[in-house]
């Protein structure tokens, strides 16, 4: 099976580092679930500018980048999809800087993996096509691959629970679930 896998959210875990992050530069406790651009700037707890200065911060500083923690499960059972002969590709939206930090904090997990950075507020159906599956944490990432890639998953995280998934994908919420899925598909 030809499977595209996001890096935020499904490969690397942001959210406590975006916790501290908002900690530590602006003086706001934001909790994990919560830390969605939508929630965390419509809910008046950052500005957008606040909000961009930290993914700035996490995504691209390296000092910063590469305290990501990775998803739980994912070190454990992404290695043994490639081992099963499964094509595993990571389609992000980080590009320049930002894909380097995900490149090598990839690597210090031990991962070689191969990555696409189609770059911020980008379409991935281009870099998708031709994929049997794809895994997000963003429905919005996943409704653009509609007749693009036949099995989409979204990746369920407090931030994206009260989102309505039907129509566009089903959604997993761990690394078992996403193994089992790929099993049965």
């Amino acid at each position: 099976m030809k499977i595209g896998l996001d890096f935020d959210g499904v490969i690397s875990n942001c959210g406590k580092l975006k916790c501290d992050a908002a900690r530590k530069l602006f003086g706001v406790d934001i909790p994990a679930e919560r830390f969605k651009k939508e929630l965390v700037v419509d809910g008046g707890l950052l500005t957008l500018e606040q909000y961009r200065d930290l993914q700035y911060q996490i995504y691209a500083t390296r000092e910063l980048g590469m305290l990501m923690e990775p998803v739980a499960g994912m070190l454990h059972i992404l290695p043994r999809l490639i081992a099963d002969g499964h094509y595993i590709k990571i389609i992000t939206s980080r590009d320049g800087v930002q894909l380097d930090v995900a490149k090598e904090w990839s690597a210090t997990q031990g991962l070689a993996l191969d990555f696409i950075g189609v770059g911020f507020g980008l379409s991935k159906a281009g870099a998708a096509a031709g994929f049997d599956l794809f895994v997000d944490d963003d429905l919005d990432k996943l409704a653009q691959l509609i007749d693009v890639v036949p099995h989409r998953l979204l990746f369920s995280w407090g931030y994206n629970a009260h989102i309505d998934a039907s129509g566009i994908a089903e959604r997993v919420s761990s690394w078992d679930e996403l193994a089992a899925y790929v099993q049965r598909s």
